[in-house]
């Protein structure tokens, strides 16, 4: 079992390696030893997807000529071109999981099989800023003698959104938004407060969209949860900033309650233009005033964003109110990272790309300032578990 890619990724890789297990294959870490090997891709940007065309080469170079091997993943739905081009094998999705039933004749199908951890990825090693990033995050790990964090009981609660950002390829692979229903996702929750566990992480594409498919939305799921007792907090994975300003008054009781103690929202621009190029239907100002009511009211919840810079048309002025936009708000952790351009995308097609140098610059320049105004070190621990 091979992955890389995001959280949601590393638990759909987790629920295979468990589905596997319940029908008697043993894992084993060599590759040599592989009679069966799946390797779930990724697809986000060109970085993610050359790291997968890489990861399959070196499988095909040294796996055993018998052993069976099967990509799937994001990749194949994003840029099958690009794919084929390396491997003629069998590929699928996510949402096309269950062919492994036919596939291995599986006497527990993956529709029963459940994960509540994250499969660990392949790292790649990087070279330049990249590499002096990594570095700084593990000198800080020395320092602090911060660990990997495995006290976080996971529940994928979807998948799919319903948003349409210009930019984004995950629609293409993960499709609309299909929830879980809240008895499902009740009973997980259960069996970790008996297993003992204390604080639990919801993931999705989008948690913003949960239920909508089901007639029911996040807070729904959340009071439903809320009325376990036990010694518990919740976080909240990827939670957009329209639908965070739209439930926002439903959501406060929620965070009043002192039971949420993650919550990541990606603002992606400080631009209101790139914004809406971006097609992300909500404004600076909503983000703003959503963010400045938790750092006022519930400064004990850990607060992460993202935000992208080179997005086509981005100017000068344009990177200039991102890389200020965060001032006066308080995160303990940003993210930034560079636009790629992914075929399917509208994005893709914009007039007004950004140069690739310029786009380096800038992200070393907001890079370097969330760096600095953020205790990084603090936080390398939840980074590594939650983020």
């Amino acid at each position: 079992m091979v992955c890389v890619g995001c959280p949601e990724s590393r638990i759909d890789t987790a629920r295979v390696r468990n589905f596997l297990k319940e029908n008697g294959w043993s894992i084993t870490n060599e590759l040599k030893n592989a009679d069966l090997i799946l390797f779930r891709t990724c697809g986000l940007t060109e970085r993610t997807a050359g790291d997968s065309l890489q990861i399959i080469r070196k499988i095909r170079a040294e796996k055993r000529p018998d052993a069976k091997f099967i990509v799937w993943g994001c990749l194949p739905k994003i840029d099958p071109q690009a794919l084929r081009a390396e491997y003629e094998g069998v590929t699928f999705g996510e949402r096309e999981v269950t062919i492994l039933n036919k596939i291995l004749e599986a006497k527990k199908p993956i529709e029963e099989i459940t994960a509540n951890y994250e499969k660990p990825v392949l790292h790649f090693g990087r070279s330049g800023f990249l590499n002096c990033i990594g570095r700084i995050l593990e000198s800080a790990e020395k320092r602090f003698d911060i660990g990997r964090n495995s006290s976080v009981f996971l529940i994928k609660v979807s998948t799919g959104c319903l948003g349409n950002c210009s930019f984004c390829a995950v629609r293409i692979s993960r499709g609309l938004i299909c929830s879980k229903s809240i008895d499902s996702i009740l009973s997980e929750f259960r069996k970790g407060l008996k297993m003992g566990f204390q604080r639990f992480g919801l993931l999705g594409t989008d948690l913003g969209y949960y239920g909508m498919d089901l007639g029911q939305n996040l807070v729904d799921l959340l009071r439903e949860m809320m009325r376990e007792k036990g010694n518990y907090k919740i976080g909240l994975r990827n939670v957009n900033p329209y639908c965070l300003n739209e439930m926002f008054d439903s959501l406060e009781p929620i965070f009043s309650s002192g039971k949420i103690w993650f919550l990541s929202t990606a603002v992606e621009s400080g631009s209101d233009r790139i914004l809406k190029l971006m097609r992300r239907k909500y404004t600076s100002q909503d983000f703003k005033k959503c963010i400045k009511i938790l750092n006022e009211r519930y400064p004990n919840i850990f607060l992460r964003t993202q935000i992208m810079v080179g997005f086509p048309t981005e100017t000068e002025e344009d990177f200039q109110t991102s890389l200020h936009f965060l001032d006066k708000l308080k995160f303990d952790w940003v993210e930034v990272y560079k636009f790629s351009p992914r075929i399917g995308t509208d994005a893709f097609k914009m007039d007004g790309q950004v140069p690739e140098e310029i786009k380096e610059a800038r992200f070393r320049q907001l890079s370097l300032k969330a760096l600095m105004q953020h205790p990084y070190y603090k936080v390398k621990n939840l980074i590594e578990s939650f983020s």
